[in-house]
């Protein structure tokens, strides 16, 4: 078995994600936030020991050195020729209390700064940036995008949702630092978004996080995993007792569907008009990862980073930005970053990727993740379409030239 975590990989999102090489430098976060994406995620897909029993494991500095300096030996190729910037934190926090003991970010983030590669960090950390060697690092990265992680400014209730993580007010300042080192933007990232966690209060983080020196926030609900084990249903128990309602029940009745459960748009249209009004009013950039008012992002990248930096525009957000725009989007107001990308990458090798069943594996042989995204485009019935995931945001209303459903935005 080997010694070292295999990271970057595909996002399982990458439909509709500006950043679908998204990469950790441990296999395992230190934090233990009751809320965890992705330990519901592995929960589902059966978490092996070394995750449940917290064996952390890194990534190989040279591997990823090699990859970046030689990027033909690498699946990642065509995003890292063309300098696509790379999400790091998708699963664990590359600031965590591992990066603390062992150091493996701080090697790589001297060896990005040197060859100026484009970066998003995602962390709710803070110590990092009391710490010289990494603020040398930081200072001036103009190519450099940091989001900061808070979901409240209820200091007890966080302590709660959130073990193991610093106070919102210290999160606060971590922006507020970031902003005067001179980085290329920091982003509230407002997610998950849980009512009776969030609110109230939500109106008051996003002006807090506007003078600290944010210039975006980017806010997502909470979807609850039922398909998760035992131990994730425990954790929905613990979650109940903070926000003082079973949310188990609570989503189960405010949802549609199975499985990955969703809140419906009505129940969140307050929170969003209330924390869009609040950025109109403080300045800010407003991005939605949600599916739900995911048309009202500012560009197409709902992670909040700046229009400056380069992001795939290859992918269904683009194209719902787009529709908001113009009324109307084809497939190929996307497609250039879709094939440059994943036009040579096997659907059923992708690194990372769930494939599902072997069944559809075999359905799908021989295609690549860019037939799978065309594909999707134009069976509007499926769960993955523009048409049903946006929950109806864009409908078909014809083919064009190359007989690719055109979607035409409903305003709401």
């Amino acid at each position: 078995m080997s010694k070292f975590y295999q990271s970057p990989r595909w996002s399982g999102e990458y439909l509709d994600c500006s950043m679908p090489m998204t990469f950790d430098t441990y296999s395992v976060c230190s934090y233990n936030c009751l809320y965890c994406f992705s330990f519901f995620q592995r929960s589902v897909a059966g978490a092996s020991e070394d995750y449940l029993s917290r064996n952390v494991k890194p990534v190989s500095i040279e591997r990823i050195k090699k990859m970046f300096t030689e990027p033909e030996t690498t699946q990642f190729k065509n995003y890292i020729k063309n300098r696509y910037t790379v999400q790091w934190g998708g699963l664990s926090d590359q600031f965590d209390e591992y990066e603390r003991k062992y150091g493996v970010t701080l090697e790589l983030m001297k060896f990005f700064r040197e060859i100026d590669y484009p970066l998003s960090f995602s962390t709710k950390a803070t110590w990092f940036l009391s710490d010289p060697r990494y603020l040398e690092v930081i200072e001036g990265a103009k190519n450099w995008h940091f989001k900061i992680s808070i979901i409240s400014n209820d200091e007890e209730k966080s302590k709660k949702m959130e073990r193991g993580v610093d106070t919102p007010t210290r999160r606060i300042d971590a922006i507020n630092t970031l902003a005067r080192l001179g980085v290329a933007g920091v982003t509230l990232r407002f997610r998950p978004f849980i009512i009776g966690m969030s609110d109230p209060g939500h109106q008051e983080l996003i002006t807090s996080a506007a003078d600290a020196g944010a210039d975006s926030i980017s806010t997502e609900f909470l979807c609850l995993e039922t398909r998760a084990s035992n131990k994730g249903k425990k954790r929905y128990e613990q979650m109940s007792e903070v926000v003082g309602y079973d949310i188990y029940e609570r989503y189960k009745h405010y949802s549609s569907g199975q499985g990955y459960l969703r809140l419906s748009r009505a129940i969140k249209e307050k929170y969003v008009n209330e924390m869009e009004d609040a950025c109109k009013k403080n300045g800010l950039r407003f991005y939605v990862s949600d599916a739900h008012f995911k048309e009202r992002c500012h560009h197409g990248a709902c992670c909040g980073i700046p229009e400056k930096m380069k992001y795939n525009k290859g992918q269904f957000t683009e194209a719902l930005v787009g529709a908001r725009k113009n009324k109307q989007v084809s497939f190929s107001d996307i497609k250039v970053d879709a094939e440059n990308i994943f036009g040579d990458i096997e659907f059923g090798r992708a690194v990372g990727f769930n494939a599902g069943s072997s069944e559809l594996r075999s359905k799908r042989k021989g295609w690549t993740l860019f037939d799978l995204m065309r594909y999707q485009w134009n069976v509007p019935k499926s769960a993955n379409s523009p048409y049903r995931y946006f929950g109806g945001i864009v409908t078909p209303v014809s083919k064009d030239k190359n007989g690719d459903i055109v979607y035409e935005y409903t305003d709401r």
